[in-house]
């Protein structure tokens, strides 16, 4: 298992657009978060350099829950279920405090393994 954290910086670009007047982080990042956490796991996991290139295969089950604000800081959750030379699959939870804002599962391959 990994944990990290993020704080979501009002100063983003992307909440000056997502939505003006009432700005919420884009669902997508929620994945985006849960793949890099994912990532650094299994380059930790595994052995291989940090800077190895990972390929995002697949986005599986995953639900926001409730959305995240700028101001926010987030906590990521990675959790290695499977892994073999050139794939892994991963569960993936965000937080905010103790409040479940999304989870799902990430499927990463190792592009430097399936050459």
């Amino acid at each position: 298992m990994l944990r990290g954290s993020v704080w979501l910086d009002p100063d983003w670009t992307i909440f000056r657009d997502h939505f003006p007047g009432q700005p919420l982080l884009p669902a997508v990042y929620f994945a985006e978060m849960g793949a890099q956490m994912a990532g650094a796991l299994w380059a930790a996991h595994a052995g291989f350099a940090s800077s190895t290139p990972l390929q995002l295969v697949e986005i599986k089950k995953f639900r926001v829950r409730q959305p995240a604000f700028p101001g926010q800081k987030l906590q990521i959750i990675a959790r290695l279920i499977a892994a073999w030379p050139e794939l892994a699959t991963f569960q993936v939870q965000i937080f905010r405090d103790e409040t479940s804002l999304a989870e799902g599962e990430i499927i990463m391959a190792n592009t430097k393994a399936a050459k």
